[in-house]
């Protein structure tokens, strides 16, 4: 059977850890879907980037067939992660967003890749610091390296947190993407290639097993 990684960005959410991690499991021994979970904890004072603390998780469990890219608030109700046919968003239904999506083209909270397709579109980017963004960049990456994804109608309930954005960054953050988006096929492809898993770089501080099925990797980016 294909064995799935659940990467897990993570940083301060202990509590939401405790809950998440056997919830997690449980809902994965009842699909009866062999899986690793692997947190990747971003232990610097840089400002959080979720899509390369994504990117490292890949790669400290590429040697699974399948991964699922998944923010530690978001606990399954209704769900299927069973093997996709290429990239393929979940979280379709979230407590947070009243059981709809906010908007048509979200792409976050819980994803499934394929191996191939992950390595097709290099991952997400590495640039995106703080919050918002890097999924609308990685769709548009699917899009653009003609990977097809799809969505499953999986529901999620929601953990509470006080988000802190920066709107510095997160303006820095849309600007980047308008300007891959408004840019040639040709040169955002360029761009792609050289922004993504094939360019990662950071420190491994340390590995910790929390469970029989979940570990901790402690990085600086």
């Amino acid at each position: 059977m294909k064995k799935l990684s659940v990467v897990v960005p993570y940083r301060n959410r202990e509590e939401h850890l405790k809950e998440f991690i056997p919830a997690v499991e449980t809902e994965l021994k009842k699909q009866e879907i062999p899986f690793e979970i692997v947190i990747v904890e971003q232990n610097d004072n840089k400002p959080f980037n979720r899509a390369m603390l994504l990117n490292i998780g890949f790669e400290e469990s590429k040697y699974c067939d399948y991964f699922a890219f998944h923010d530690v608030d978001m606990i399954p109700l209704d769900s299927d992660y069973s093997y996709p046919e290429g990239p393929t968003h979940l979280a379709a239904r979230a407590e947070q967003f009243g059981w709809k999506l906010p908007y048509e083209g979200y792409f976050g909270g819980v994803t499934l890749f394929d191996k191939e397709s992950f390595i097709k579109i290099n991952g997400y980017s590495n640039e995106y610091w703080g919050w918002g963004a890097e999924d609308d960049d990685v769709l548009f990456r699917c899009n653009l390296m003609e990977v097809d994804t799809f969505r499953k109608d999986c529901r999620y309930k929601s953990l509470s947190h006080e988000r802190d954005i920066k709107q510095s960054l997160y303006s820095d953050n849309l600007s980047k993407y308008g300007g891959l988006i408004n840019t040639k096929n040709e040169i955002a492809k360029k761009k792609i290639l050289m922004d993504g898993i094939s360019m990662l770089n950071y420190g491994r501080d340390s590995e910790e097993k929390l469970s029989d099925h979940s570990r901790i990797i402690k990085v600086k980016l």
